[in-house]
């Protein structure tokens, strides 16, 4: 079985038809936030584009719980993906397609239910849209931490010097810890560091961080638009369930490189107690 997360801007896409036409084995993960950039805007004209390929694999989708009851999440390994899943909609998702198509003809009910998503959506979104200016001033905060041979490697992709690694790592921990009393709905306990690193806010932490370098070395985000801010958070959130996953499909560069970094620091992390184990 492959379960790859599918970003919203790929749900369109010939990429995610080959995904799925490839193998019955290749199912798509869909999180809360898929669904609402798919509802977000004019829903009923949004929707039925961005689900017409999903609906054309409907035993091969995924549906995730809402992003909030996965960040309660224990970080047990076992079940970890299981208790990610919503079970109930992702055995519903075929009779969901049927309404969708219903709607599309004519169906008011079911047009009814799916406006009210998209009124959900789209106040979600205006949420993010809030809180994104103060994003550029954080980045640049970070950039300040960092001296001249730091940001020497993190301009030119070289290997981080000792100093850069001990700052990351410190970095990532005290985001963490300020999100845990701070979130709405945080792991009840956290047993050891193996649970720390398989929460959602954990992983979240890094995904964050990895974005801010991203910025660093690209340059600064100074004067960049909120809503172009907002599509950050949101790919954040992509790399973020991706860790969990298989992989990420996605058309956004930017959010593969975050995948790909926070997967690389998640992996040293296991590889690390691995050696301390073996010693």
């Amino acid at each position: 079985m492959n379960r790859k997360i599918v970003d919203s801007n790929a749900m369109q896409t010939e990429m995610l038809r080959s995904y799925l036409s490839a193998s019955p084995n290749n199912y798509a993960v869909l999180n809360d936030y898929a669904s609402m950039e798919a509802y977000k805007g004019n829903t009923l004209t949004s929707i039925y584009r961005s689900m017409e390929i999903a609906s054309e694999f409907p035993r091969q989708m995924i549906v995730l719980k809402p992003t909030g009851r996965i960040c309660a999440l224990l970080g047990r390994n076992q079940g970890l993906l299981r208790r990610m899943i919503d079970e109930r909609q992702t055995r519903e998702f075929p009779t969901f397609c049927k309404r969708l198509q219903a709607a599309r003809d004519g169906d008011t009910y079911f047009q009814a239910q799916l406006l009210e998503s998209g009124r959900v959506a789209n106040w979600q979104m205006d949420r993010i849209l809030e809180s994104a200016p103060i994003l550029p001033g954080a980045i640049k905060e970070l950039r300040k931490t960092f001296n001249p041979e730091e940001l020497k490697a993190i301009r030119l992709d070289e290997p981080f010097p000792q100093s850069l690694i001990e700052k990351s790592m410190k970095f990532i921990i005290d985001l963490t810890f300020y999100t845990f009393p701070n979130h709405p709905s945080p792991p009840a306990r956290i047993r050891s560091v193996d649970e720390l690193q398989n929460t959602f806010l954990f992983r979240h932490s890094v995904s964050t961080f990895v974005w801010s370098l991203d910025w660093i070395a690209r340059g600064c985000a100074d004067g960049v638009r909120p809503d172009r801010m907002r599509n950050d958070v949101v790919d954040v959130i992509f790399a973020t369930y991706a860790t969990f996953f298989d992989g990420l499909i996605s058309n956004d560069k930017k959010a593969q490189r975050i995948y790909r970094a926070a997967q690389f620091i998640l992996s040293m992390l296991t590889g690390a107690k691995a050696a301390r184990l073996s010693r």
